[in-house]
């Protein structure tokens, strides 16, 4: 159970509002893979939430009438990832947010919550600092739209006014038009971690590929919010497109930075890798603005998300109408919620406390012990199940959010007389199972995989598994069952 005073669900924006107006105390909760995290670690202890994430209206991508690319707040990194137009015209923010946690994280983290949370680690704000992006929020006073630059206040405190909440991110058309760009982040591991440091860089050249007509750098963890680097911005406007140039616009950003010293990397360190940093994105976003077809950037071919041309952006329909439970008090005072769902294809009824997560309410109410509580901080993926579709890790899932979901388990991966699946055989074929705890986990990941129809590359599968930890270092045969899964199914074993 969540340490929470309340919750209240929000049927459309302007009920958002209302809500924040009569419980000003009230926090917003979006994906919640922060606030969840940060209440079970006692930093919101006890809070009361606004949750918005039945709100379809703020998911998604689409292009305005001037040309301006409008991106929901609670779009998905993963779906911003996938979203056609976003792999058109600033591919870079796609590549972004593919790098945010593990892919059950991608599924639930919002933009939205990536940006209000205000942290200078965020994957996404490095990138839509250097494409210009421009905040969308409404709240009792109407809507208002302010730079992103504008939006970061200080460390961990963004300019949302009582009562106002994000609606949208927005990309101007002069923003992108004509511009490529180039998203670097060092961290000490591949997935499942924030940044030491992230740069991106977005340039614009002349029609001739010559010179930088426009050139605009970003970081993020370089201060106490995500930045530009102005001066090198300036010096490297009207140079050449060249190596020299490269050279000394990197280490022009020393101007700018005002990184400091932590646990993760010193101050020396982050000044250094700044600009070598700079050097690295300045020089991919150069020659992929030299290339003169108009193509989108198909830099994503290593991207194990990645979807065909055409395919929706948005998640699975749900199998019945949302949020047509209210919440109620019962007799202990507590909030609760009437939450009907199909769990392994049979519909389910239930009432649940508004503090569980899906994790409590698939092993307390249906005894589907297969997911497990590891490490409840959607971490370790041991929780990992399939919920329309999408991997989900339960433990940072609230229960009454899966109120008219389709929701899938290790258990219902079984036929009729309990015979294992092609994958579970082949996981023990593999000997992949080691100890056994997050093996259910791993292999809802794998029926995501599988059930794509693709074929990926063993790196592509090694990153669509990363948002799993294996204490018993199985990676190995882990990759081999599905792998081997995976071929077979498409007649190539």
């Amino acid at each position: 159970m969540y340490d929470m005073n309340g919750l209240y669900e929000a049927q459309s924006v302007p009920h958002a509002i209302e809500l924040l107006k009569e419980h000003p105390e009230a926090q917003i909760i979006a994906g919640g893979s922060d606030v969840l995290v940060q209440m079970r670690e006692g930093k919101r202890a006890g809070a009361v939430l606004v949750s918005i994430y039945g709100l379809d209206e703020l998911r998604g991508v689409s292009m305005e009438e001037d040309g301006t690319l409008r991106i929901g707040s609670l779009t998905s990194f993963s779906h911003i990832t996938k979203d056609p137009l976003i792999r058109k015209y600033i591919g870079v923010l796609g590549e972004a947010v593919d790098m945010v946690g593990g892919p059950q994280i991608r599924n639930i983290g919002t933009i939205g919550g990536n940006t209000c949370n205000g942290v200078t680690s965020a994957d996404s704000a490095s990138t839509l600092f250097a494409w210009d992006a421009v905040i969308e929020l409404t709240g009792p006073e109407g809507v208002r739209r302010i730079p992103i630059r504008d939006f970061y206040i200080s460390a961990g405190r963004v300019d949302l006014h009582p009562g106002e909440i994000q609606t949208a991110i927005l990309i101007p058309k002069a923003s992108y038009e004509g511009y490529k760009g180039y998203y670097i982040k060092y961290a000490m591991r591949n997935a499942m971690d924030i940044a030491t440091l992230g740069c991106s860089v977005s340039v614009k050249l002349s029609d001739d590929r010559k010179t930088i007509e426009d050139v605009r750098i970003a970081y993020g963890v370089a201060g106490p919010v995500p930045m530009r680097a102005v001066h090198a911005e300036e010096l490297g406007r009207g140079l050449p497109a060249s190596g020299e140039s490269v050279e000394e616009i990197g280490d022009a950003v020393l101007q700018d930075v005002t990184p400091r010293d932590s646990w993760r990397a010193s101050k020396a360190f982050r000044e250094h890798i700044s600009t070598v940093l700079c050097k690295r994105a300045l020089e991919e976003a150069i020659r992929r603005a030299e290339e003169e077809d108009g193509k989108p950037d198909e830099r994503e071919k290593g991207n194990a998300n990645r979807e065909p041309d055409g395919a929706a952006q948005n998640p699975a329909e749900p199998a019945f109408p949302t949020g047509q439970h209210p919440l109620i008090e019962g007799a202990d005072g507590r909030q609760y919620k009437l939450v009907r769902c199909r769990i392994n294809g049979e519909m389910r009824e239930t009432m649940v406390d508004v503090r569980a997560s899906l994790t409590d309410m698939l092993r307390g109410n249906y005894s589907l012990t297969s997911v497990k509580k590891g490490c409840e901080v959607g971490e370790c993926g041991a929780c990992n199940v399939m919920i329309d579709g999408e991997c989900y890790n339960s433990c940072i899932y609230l229960a009454v959010w899966a109120d008219g979901k389709e929701i899938r388990t290790l258990e219902g991966l079984m036929g009729p007389d309990g015979e294992l699946s092609d994958i579970q055989q082949a996981f023990t074929v593999e000997a992949a199972v080691q100890c056994g705890f997050c093996t259910p986990g791993v292999i809802m990941s794998a029926v995501e995989i599988l059930e794509s129809g693709k074929e990926y590359t063993r790196d592509e599968l090694r990153k669509l598994l990363s948002g799993h930890l294996c204490r018993c270092t199985g990676y190995e045969n882990i990759l081999n069952a599905v792998e081997k899964t995976m071929r077979k199914r498409l007649g190539k074993s």
